[in-house]
């Protein structure tokens, strides 16, 4: 099982009110297309933003590229995407189903742009347990918390958690929790939160649970590389799983949400 806490700037689940602004080294001084896009199962508006930029994370450099068209393909169906201006794209109440191949195409200015991927199936959250833990050099006294669930064993299973207590969140774009299901392949997954601050008795506590696709955890693998690199090398991009050289990448969530009252 691994656990990584990064930084990411785009393509992020939720409400993200503050924006970390990281320059890259490009491989070349061409400035490059960047899609964002993300798919979530259920009934949702899925959005893809579509920018030209030299950085990957985008700064006041990036440009909207608002004359692309967008195609998003269930294996029998093309749905075209309606530009709102800006580079953003929308196609408003889609019903996307776990298990379901999806091809996302982007067309801008002669160039092709494909990405590919499956949506996973929702893994339920099972219980949200906690434990009281006095004050120590490590924490404040209080709540530690633990979501808990079992791990489908027919698959690789790859996984975002996202937490909310007492209206402070975590999981955004400075702290954001990744795990897979590695050698615990088809157990009970009891995964304590350590690296969030503990909780008070009668807190609110809701934890989203999002199952990703392999290739969104790779590149999220690769953005935390990138942010971390100490060694002076220039880092390279995360692998996008767009092709002919578009950066950001198409990710897919199935996501499972369970809320609980702390009681003492």
């Amino acid at each position: 099982m691994k656990q990584l806490f990064i930084a990411l700037s785009i393509l992020a689940l939720g409400t993200v009110s503050c924006r970390k602004i990281i320059d890259i080294e490009q491989e070349d001084a061409d400035k490059r297309t960047v899609i964002e896009a993300t798919l979530l199962e259920g009934t949702n508006n899925f959005d893809v933003r579509v920018t030209e930029t030299s950085n990957f994370f985008g700064d006041n450099s990036s440009v909207p590229i608002t004359n692309a068209s967008v195609i998003l393909n269930d294996g029998t169906t093309d749905y075209t995407l309606a530009s709102f201006g800006d580079g953003n794209y929308q196609l408003v109440g889609f019903n996307a189903v776990s298990g379901t191949h999806y091809t996302l195409t982007v067309n801008e200015n002669g160039n092709s742009f494909v990405a590919k991927g499956t949506m996973p199936a929702i893994v339920p959250i099972d219980t949200i347990a906690y434990q009281f833990v006095e004050q120590s050099t490590f924490s404040d006294s209080g709540y530690i918390t633990q979501i808990e669930f079992n791990d489908p064993a027919a698959e690789d299973n790859y996984y975002r958690i996202e937490v909310d207590v007492q209206g402070v969140y975590y999981g955004d774009i400075f702290n954001l929790i990744l795990l897979d299901d590695g050698f615990l392949n088809g157990n009970r997954i009891e995964f304590p939160l350590f690296a969030i601050d503990v909780a008070q008795a009668y807190d609110n506590v809701t934890m989203k649970l999002s199952s990703c696709d392999e290739a969104t955890y790779t590149y999220l693998e690769g953005v935390d590389a990138l942010i971390n690199t100490g060694n002076g090398a220039p880092p390279a991009n995360p692998t996008s799983n767009f092709n002919n050289g578009a950066l950001g990448n198409f990710s897919l969530y199935a996501s499972d949400t369970k809320s609980i009252v702390i009681t003492p």
